[in-house]
């Protein structure tokens, strides 16, 4: 397959031929040579057209990032320590029918997936720390650590995988120093953070589900935290680095109560929009789907092989750890082209599966028959 902005139309073919002109009289031979000629540029001509429309019909055309959905990621662990702070939120949602569809009986065995349970909207995933622009993995002190293994293979199979895969998947932990051999040899977000030196002694560091907000409202808004356990793995992985605001551990960062608490009220502020529910149960153009949260730079939407939509990601800015600037979700923010709508994972609709609509399941299209 050829790059995005390659043509397909060879180089020979675009080159202007001079000898656009000739005499009427000439030999029968040449006169085939001129039609064979001249049939040869009509070809050229209407392969370039073609090469042409396809470009501007492209559902995943996007100027401010040609591969979008093309790239495939990895984290780091413990990069910020002495390394990098993040200063990028990005917000998982699933839209649940999709995702109870994506993985087969596995997926349907889940009890968010079950028919009395599932819930026809945007359903809480995760909030992870990322970068705006991905660090180098010599700055992550796990590279440091563990320089032994840096000859470590991460292959394309590997590094999909480990981008968030879906809920259901066990992902491998990746350290920096394999992360320094994957693709462009950069972290793109930080992983499985060390405690922060400002974490009060009362707050504690594993995985503590009681801290999780009470209430029907907030299991509806994250069903799988509540009753699937989503929660004791995305905190170890993504929430323990919410804890750092700067690279010494000084500045106050999101404790596991205050993570908690920021990310379900951003889920619940953001909501599901209402054409997107309008839309459930048919396939609705990719463009569309992309303005319902402000367009393709606000946006990335991870779909199944069958253009089916699984999950909505959007972009926030983070706060310095400040009084002036508290850690955590700030503003709505573009997503970055690297890192981010590039991904096979997080983006997958506009390039991997190059949808030129996306379908919005309805819970009766899920295949999840039965409550397990």
């Amino acid at each position: 397959t050829l790059p995005r902005n390659t043509s397909t139309v060879p180089l020979a073919l675009r080159e202007t031929n001079p000898r656009t002109t000739h005499q009427y009289n000439v030999a029968p031979h040449r006169i085939t040579m001129m039609m064979s000629t001249r049939l040869w540029h009509l070809c050229a001509a209407l392969l370039i057209l073609a090469a042409a429309v396809s470009a501007q019909t492209d559902p995943s055309a996007d100027p401010s990032c040609p591969d979008a959905g093309a790239e495939s990621h990895v984290g780091c662990e413990d990069p910020i320590k002495g390394g990098t702070p993040f200063d990028l939120w990005e917000l998982a949602r699933s839209w649940t029918p999709g995702f109870c569809a994506s993985g087969g009986k596995k997926t349907c065995a889940k009890q968010e997936c079950g028919v009395t349970a599932m819930v026809p909207a945007l359903t809480l995933h995760g909030m992870w720390p990322s970068f705006s622009k991905p660090v180098a993995a010599a700055n992550s002190a796990a590279a440091a650590a563990n320089a032994a293994a840096a000859a470590a293979v991460v292959t394309e199979a590997a590094t999909a995988t480990a981008r968030r895969a879906l809920r259901d998947v066990s992902v491998s932990l990746i350290t920096g120093a394999a992360a320094a051999n994957a693709p462009g040899g950069a972290c793109f977000w930080p992983q499985d953070c060390t405690q922060p030196g400002w974490w009060p002694a009362s707050s504690p560091w594993t995985y503590d589900a009681t801290l999780l907000p009470a209430g029907a409202e907030f299991e509806t808004l994250a069903p799988a935290w509540y009753s699937d356990g989503l929660g004791a793995h995305e905190w170890p992985k993504h929430g323990t680095c919410a804890a750092w605001a700067d690279a010494a551990g000084a500045n106050h960062g999101l404790d596991q109560a205050g993570y908690y608490s920021s990310m379900f009220a951003l889920a619940k502020k953001e909501g599901t929009p209402k054409p997107l529910l309008d839309a459930m149960g048919t396939a609705v153009p990719l463009a569309d789907l992309q303005a319902m949260f402000g367009g393709a730079k606000r946006v990335a939407l991870g779909c199944t092989p069958k253009c089916e939509l699984v999950q909505v990601l959007t972009c926030y800015a983070q706060g310095k750890g400040t009084a002036g600037d508290p850690a955590g979700p700030g503003a709505r923010a573009d997503c970055p082209c690297t890192g981010v709508r590039d991904s096979h994972y997080d983006n997958s609709c506009a390039e991997l599966h190059a949808c030129a609509e996306v379908k919005v399941l309805s819970p009766a299209q899920s295949g999840c028959g039965a409550a397990p």
